[in-house]
């Protein structure tokens, strides 16, 4: 029996003993595909459950008219407009005599005052009309409610400066269609930011949003690894504890045979939770994005998935590689999930920091010396790509793809048969 053959039966052996444990292959994909989802959905629903207690204080209480401008402001009619913008967002608002009152109320979230003489400042030309917030340090939602409000009276600022500059401007005796407010309340201004490509190409909005995806992407690298490890310690020491690991032993099969057939069943296994997570990923991150007032998912790059797929075979491989040779020197299921834990957590660590670092811009010495380790290659593969560097996310993963298999080869080459079976609990 050639060495093909055998590898050939093994695979399939592999992948029936996958296919019967229905409950891990269940377990793998469904378990990212409701979960993250699910978050999603109550995160939702129960921000919405979530009350926001704001009160409104108008210590003001006064309609004052600037007779030199002619310009008239009310503290009631700037509280009622907040009140509006409140409650049609579902938050509940109440008014109060005093700020005392108030501040003793521990169900009050958010407080706003309209402090005396708020009218005839805001109206004058020498001082400014002063609105006071007050809001709880640990109450999230409330953080929201206080954003809303400032947006409101920036509004109600803008609104009223474009009143006062009109009025100043009738006073000068100059032609009305010749003003422009913005030239005296605001006469610096920075442009719209303009986005570009690596190339110096303008681009839109859907190029920061490809990578965020791709961030998403690196870190999701992290979610594939630790199903594929647990797959390769139960092939090797749960065969071993349940002694059937002596029958393939006995088997024509070489032990290098028997190892690399589990490897890659259970990369294929990583690949499965790899899709489901990035589904469930993708998923997530749409549901708040309309919830939020998206108007459509965010933009997918069928060339992008692709590549983290590839990428995340890679990865796998490379880790359960790297894990190998320590699980078949361990006694127990416990032992080698401990050090499996090990060895992915550095693989986390790699993931997490692609997340929040741009790895293609690091100083090329940093750089040059991360290389050597395998997930700098998966990292880079996908971020090159955002880059529109196709051709360096190509090398990264052939590096990766190199590496892989030369770890691979070691690890199979350097596992005992005499110590996988004389290991024992």
């Amino acid at each position: 029996m050639s060495r093909h053959t055998r590898l050939r039966f093994l695979l399939e052996k592999e992948i029936k003993d996958l296919f019967r444990d229905r409950k891990a292959i269940l377990t793998t994909i469904l378990l990212p595909l409701i979960s993250l989802p699910t978050i999603g959905i109550f995160t939702i629903f129960l921000t919405s459950q979530q009350p926001v207690n704001i009160a409104l204080i108008d210590e003001d209480n006064s309609y004052y008219v600037n007779q030199e401008l002619n310009v008239a402001m009310s503290s009631d009619w700037v509280i009622g407009n907040l009140t509006l913008a409140f409650t049609s967002r579902g938050y509940n608002v109440a008014k109060f005599l005093s700020r005392s009152e108030a501040l003793e109320n521990s169900s009050i979230d958010l407080i706003i005052v309209i402090p005396a003489g708020f009218a005839r400042n805001a109206t004058s030309i020498d001082s400014v009309g002063q609105v006071e917030i007050l809001r709880r340090a640990n109450v999230q939602p409330a953080l929201n409610a206080e954003g809303i409000a400032r947006g409101i009276l920036n509004a109600i600022s803008v609104n009223l400066s474009h009143v006062k500059i009109a009025r100043l401007y009738e006073k000068t005796g100059l032609e009305p269609n010749l003003l422009k407010p913005e030239a005296f309340r605001n006469p610096v201004v920075s442009g719209p930011t303009v986005l570009l490509s690596p190339e110096g190409e303008k681009v839109g909005v859907e190029a920061e949003l490809r990578s965020f995806i791709a961030r998403l992407l690196v870190l999701a690298f992290a979610f594939v690894v630790t199903p594929a490890s647990t797959y390769v310690i139960d092939g090797i020491i749960g065969e071993r504890q349940r002694k059937t690991l002596e029958l393939l032993l006995a088997s024509p099969a070489s032990l290098g045979e028997i190892l690399t057939a589990k490897i890659i069943v259970a990369t294929i296994l990583g690949l499965l939770a790899s899709i489901a997570d990035i589904t469930a990923l993708l998923a997530y991150v749409g549901s708040l994005n309309l919830a939020f007032g998206g108007s459509s998912f965010i933009l997918l790059d069928p060339g992008l998935l692709i590549l983290h797929s590839v990428t995340s075979f890679f990865t796998i491989l490379v880790t359960i590689a790297i894990a190998t040779p320590f699980i078949t020197r361990t006694r127990g299921i416990r032992s080698a999930g401990n050090l499996a834990s090990l060895i992915t957590s550095v693989a986390i660590i790699f993931f997490f920091l692609g997340f929040f670092i741009d790895f293609p811009k690091l100083e090329a010495s940093v750089l040059n010396m991360l290389q050597i380790i395998p997930y700098t290659q998966s990292v880079l593969s996908v971020q090159n790509y955002i880059y529109g560097r196709p051709d360096l996310s190509i090398i990264n993963l052939l590096a990766l793809a190199v590496l892989s298999t030369i770890i691979l080869l070691i690890a199979v080459k350097t596992v005992d048969k005499e110590k996988i079976l004389l290991t024992q609990d």
